[in-house]
């Protein structure tokens, strides 16, 4: 144990300090014999292994445990025991100690810690216990000496620590210990235990009292038998000796220093002599430092002159080259104007032509159509309208005709009604556009070997990937593949190996046909599974991929890989989805049974279909085309050699890397054709593929216990089983079409939402009601691990679906009323899930807002039939979805015992200005609008703006710009545009996050509507300040000091104009937005409502 000062260790302190010590404890032997003491602070324990020579028992505490340990290893006595404890708290019970006992310990704790310990020692003694407690005199051991001992906090005078002693004891007997100088009489052959020992009274002295040792109690005690005098048998005649020859010692230093000094007499005389010589020295030193400047100097003079030439020279150069470039743009520019005089003559020419075509009869005759046309169907009106559907329709029946049904028709009358012609033609375009488009299927690459045109891949240093082809002979096949892969990996870093099983084919002059591959052949032939381990050895990628020579590649097969598998550090293991030359599929992962017999999910299907083509876990992936992590698979020590030569070593592979708690994923997006059977054949009887009997025993045996626990008996819960999400919960969302979340603020909230309820650990599942595969947004859901229901054949049977399905399915999540009606009795029905309703807003409160503006009795009418579906739906559902404290609030009053939340319409990972730094006020200028025009509140309120309060904001910015983004902007709005008003509509995101990062205050200037409004909440979050009405303020708690809010035009303006010119307001309300998106518009906070009713 080390020695600090604080704690005395036999045979490592200094001889004082032992003196010290073992004086205490012997001065205790009578006093504690066959008593039962306990030694608090007890350090090494050597005082407590003294003390049980003669005490009935003891025990030592100390707070440290390394020092408890070591005391229990060296001090073993049947009566000696030690416990680790802090002295404020002591592990005994009341009253069962004679004696305790506790040297220097006080001086080491605070004043609380202190009267805390003699209260527990009053507790923990007998009646008539007593206490033995030492600490230093603070007079004696620091004040007088002047002297800091870092380790005490508290140290006490005599009075002080009487005082202490007296408030928990009645009797306080306090000796001191101190060193004092002793003569001895006695014999010298026989020593005696106890001397007598006399005090020179007369000496008049100061005693010095170093250390104050107290024996406490209730009962009066004397305790005369504890004063004593400790003896060590120091010999005085060798000190008196030591004394003599350290006395010697001195008068030999003393000669020695005398001749030092007759040295240093010399030394001095020759350092002065050096220091003459080192000034001149100096004086020379300064002399050619002043040559050399002179010298520099020059130099630079001459550098200047020669720079000053080159440049003269280097214009002249230049003016001789722009005078050359100048005669041959004087001649370009003669050629020119001979070119544009023969174009002048063609043109004169053409104008003749066609001032006979105005001339002609035919063009007066079309003249006169376009007028009778424009007279019956005006430009701008819905009769225009109509004649352009029926001219579709005439184009495109078939599509037309399906699309004619009671709803549509329905929704076609309200919306003749409502809107104007341009609005309405933008609702059939968009609609049409929808629901017009044709699922294609990819075209399948295979790579014909007629030519063997000489390959050559790039030799790469340290590829990210590591392609292994296995192969044994099948040259054909072996360069068609690795034509595939040269042809459709260019956008991925990777190397080739070749790892040839001993062919004896083409194989062996691989190199006169392809250039840059490594061929692993050593002269063994291992069969499959070893030389794919051999192989790999070889490997310098992160990853590695094993890849069947009978295969072909297609685009995007490797970097959608390792897109996916660099994507999450636990995704151990990925493959590719595989197809058989026709079309048709192999695989999409593979589905392992309890009985250990294997599906290829999808085998022979459409592999074009939606349960084919979302990103999931799997049991398996063949190993026609698996990618790994090489540290892993290092890690797992390859493929295992008990399925040598060949089956089962990928879904084994699968099951070690789970083990390791990774997970095997499909890739959908990564398509790989393989021509199954060319390498190992189809005969389960015979050649290579007969071990796949065998192994498959092997392979049960193996994974016996996983199989049983993990895997569903053969063919049932294939729901389950394709995609492993048994233990997860599953939730459909229902909306109108996958969310376009760039384009509108409802598809960007369902956006937001799936995300947050894959982060939840949540299966889902999406379907949109129009059954249409919009790209890219499906297939970015279905890399995200959505399963999107899409085509013809779901749009037919979702009904059968949900009732086949029905009781895998825990949640289900509606969106929009007109969506959600269809649906919601069929859930119902056939299912048990909870289900949530979303409205995205109240639509019947949307459509009254609008009727009072517009006074139109079929927007009325339109708002009573809102009002009864959502109605309906709210009754049926089990919980309630808004956004925005005022719907919550409105519904509430109406449906009071029914859950009823409100979500974040946006839920951010964290505000904007914390991962981007926020442009400041003197980078910005001039207004923006954000919104799609589909929406008619949009639509209605910018031209509120433009024509009530734009002006007013001009009359006093005047260079001021409004931008206007958003899709599908009417006719009537675009031509508004102008040189102050400039009609974007729809922008990419990136260029969307570029407005709002330019432009200094964002308009909200909505007269109706109902909701809170994505286009506020995204401003709020790009700490934009922002300008808006009290319904484009609706529905968001305590924003009032967060953003300006006017329903008046001159106010608005006012308003704008303010934080346009302020800089100070503007820096405050663009802090308050950060903040407030912060507090209401977070993912936690989205989390934490969700949890309320769904949990995984």
């Amino acid at each position: 144990m080390e020695f600090t000062g604080e704690r005395f260790i036999p045979n490592i302190t200094d001889k004082e300090l032992e003196i010290e010590h073992m004086q205490r404890y012997l001065s205790l032997t009578e006093i504690v014999r066959d008593k039962s003491v306990l030694d608090a602070a007890c350090g090494e324990g050597y005082g407590s292994y003294f003390l049980s020579k003669s005490a009935k028992s003891v025990c030592g505490i100390d707070i440290d445990n390394q020092t408890i340990e070591l005391a229990a290893e060296k001090y073993k006595q049947d009566n000696l025991s030690f416990e680790i404890s802090g002295i404020d708290s002591l592990p005994f019970d009341d009253h069962i100690f004679d004696v305790l006992i506790s040297f220097e310990t006080l001086e080491h704790v605070d004043e609380h810690i202190q009267q805390k310990f003699l209260q527990e020692a009053k507790r923990v003694l007998k009646q008539d216990g007593i206490l033995v407690i030492s600490t230093p005199n603070k007079e004696y051991y620091s004040d007088q000496s002047n002297y800091v001992n870092p380790f005490h906090v508290k140290e006490l005078y005599r009075d002080e620590f009487e005082a202490l002693l007296s408030k928990q004891f009645t009797y306080v007997d306090i000796v001191s210990q101190r060193f004092e100088v002793v003569s001895l009489m006695d014999r010298a052959d026989h020593g005696v235990e106890k001397r007598e020992v006399h005090y020179d009274a007369y000496v008049e002295s100061e005693i010095q009292e170093k250390y104050m040792i107290a024996f406490c109690s209730d009962v009066d005690s004397k305790f005369s038998e504890a004063e004593s005098c400790l003896l060590y048998p120091f010999k005085y005649d060798e000190m008196k000796m030591r004394i003599l020859t350290l006395q010697d010692e001195v008068e030999d230093r003393n000669r020695h220093i005398c001749t030092l000094d007759e040295e240093l007499n010399f030394l001095r005389k020759q350092y002065m002599r050096l220091e003459e010589l080192e000034e001149k020295i100096s004086c020379l030193h300064r002399d050619k430092l002043d040559l050399e400047q002179k010298y520099s100097e020059v130099e630079e003079e001459k550098e200047k002159l020669e720079n000053s030439l080159d440049i003269q020279k280097r214009h002249s150069d230049s003016l001789k080259q722009q005078l050359t470039e100048l005669l041959q743009e004087n001649q370009k520019l003669k050629q020119d104007f001979k070119n544009k005089e023969g174009h002048i003559e063609l043109l004169l020419v053409e104008e003749r032509k066609l001032q006979r075509i105005y001339d002609s009869t035919g063009w007066s005759l079309l003249m006169s159509y376009y007028k009778l046309r424009d007279a019956i169907i005006p430009a701008k009106s819905k009769r225009r309208v109509l004649a352009k559907l029926g001219i579709k329709t005439l184009k495109n029946p078939k599509f037309m005709i399906s699309k004619l049904n009671k709803g549509n028709i329905k929704k076609l009358k309200y919306y003749f009604k409502a809107e104007d012609a341009s609005q309405l033609e933008n609702r059939i375009e968009t609609f049409i556009e929808r629901n017009s488009g044709e699922e294609s299927h990819p075209e399948i690459q295979i790579f014909a070997n007629e030519d063997l045109k000489h390959l050559k891949f790039d030799y790469v240093e340290n590829p990210l990937v590591s392609i292994i082809i296995p192969v044994y002979n099948q040259w054909n096949y072996t360069y068609s593949c690795l034509a595939s892969i040269l042809e459709n990996t260019k956008d991925t870093s990777y190397e080739v190996i070749i790892a040839d099983d001993m062919s004896t084919d083409e194989t062996i002059d691989i190199q006169n046909y392809v250039d840059n591959v490594r061929v692993v052949r050593d002269g063994v032939n291992r069969g499959f599974l070893l030389n794919c381990n051999n192989a790999a050895r070889q490997a310098r990628g992160k990853y590695i991929f094993f890849l069947n020579n009978d295969t072909n590649v297609q685009p995007e097969w490797l970097s959608s890989l390792v897109h996916l598998i660099e994507s999450n550090s636990k995704i151990g293991m990925v493959g590719s989805k595989l197809i058989y030359p026709d079309g048709r599929q192999q695989e999409a992962g593979g589905i392992i049974w309890e009985d250990a017999s294997g599906w290829n999910y999808g085998r022979l299907d459409d592999p074009e279909k939606p349960e084919y083509n979302y990103v999931k876990e799997v049991d398996y992936i063949s190993g026609a085309a698996i990618l790994v992590r090489h540290d892993l698979w290092k890690e797992i020590g390859g493929f295992d050699e008990r399925f040598v030569p060949a089956y089962f070593e990928d879904s084994d592979l699968a099951f070690e890397v789970r083990k390791l708690g990774y997970k095997v994923l499909l890739q959908p997006r990564s398509v790989v054709v393989h021509f199954e059977g060319i390498s190992h054949g189809t005969d389960l009887g015979s050649g290579i593929k007969s071990y796949q009997v065998q192994n498959k025993e092997k392979f049960l045996n193996k994974w016996n216990s996983v199989l049983t626990h993990q895997h569903f008996p053969n063919a049932e819960h294939v729901f389950w089983a394709r995609d492993r999400s048994r233990d997860k919960k599953t939730v459909v969302i229902v909306d109108h079409y996958v969310p376009h979340y760039d384009k509108d603020a409802g598809g960007r909230c369902t956006y937001f939402y799936i995300r947050l309820m894959i982060s939840m650990g949540l299966h889902v599942i999406f379907i949109g009601d129009n059954f249409y595969r919009h790209e890219p947004y499906t297939t970015e859901l279905q890399q995200m691990g959505v399963e999107v229901l899409y085509g013809n054949d779901y749009a037919k049977n979702i009904n059968k679906w949900i009732k086949a399905n029905g009781q895998y399915l825990d949640y289900v999540y509606l969106n929009r009323p007109h969506i959600s009606i269809k649906y919601m009795d069929v859930f119902k029905k056939h299912t048990n899930a909870k289900i949530i309703y979303f409205g995205h807003d109240l639509h019947y409160l949307r459509e009254m807002r609008n009727y009072e503006i517009t006074k139109n009795p079929s927007v009325l009418k339109s708002a009573e039939e809102w009002k009864e579906t959502e109605s309906k739906l709210f009754e049926m559902a089990d919980v309630i979805h808004v956004v925005g404290s005022f719907e919550q609030q409105v519904l509430l009053e109406q449906f009071p015992d029914k859950p009823i939340r409100n979500i974040p319409l946006f839920p951010y990972s964290q505000p904007y200005g914390e991962t981007h730094s926020i442009n400041a006020f003197e980078g910005r200028k001039d207004l923006l609008f954000v919104g799609g025009f589909n929406h008619k509140p949009n639509f209605d309120g910018i031209m509120w703006f433009i024509k009530d309060v734009f002006p007013k904001i001009r009359n006093e910015i005047e260079d001021i710009k409004l931008f206007i983004v958003g899709s599908n902007p009417p006719e009537e709005l675009k031509e508004m545009q102008s040189e102050q008003i400039v009609i974007a509509g729809y922008v990419s995101d990136q260029e969307l996050e570029e407005y709002y990062n330019r432009c200094r205050v964002v308009v909200v200037p909505l007269r109706f509507g109902a909701g809170v409004k994505g286009k506020v909440v995204e401003a709020l979050n790009y700490q934009v300040p922002i300008v808006t009405t009290s319904i484009g303020a609706e529905g968001l708690e305590n924003i009032k000091d967060v953003l300006a809010v006017s329903d008046d035009k001159d106010h608005f303006a006012t308003s704008v104009i303010n934080l346009y010119l302020n800089e100070e307001l503007w820096n405050a309300s663009s802090k308050s937005s950060g903040g407030y998106i912060k507090k209401y518009f977070t993912i936690d906070a989205a989390k934490r409502i969700l949890s309320l009713d769904i949990e995984n």
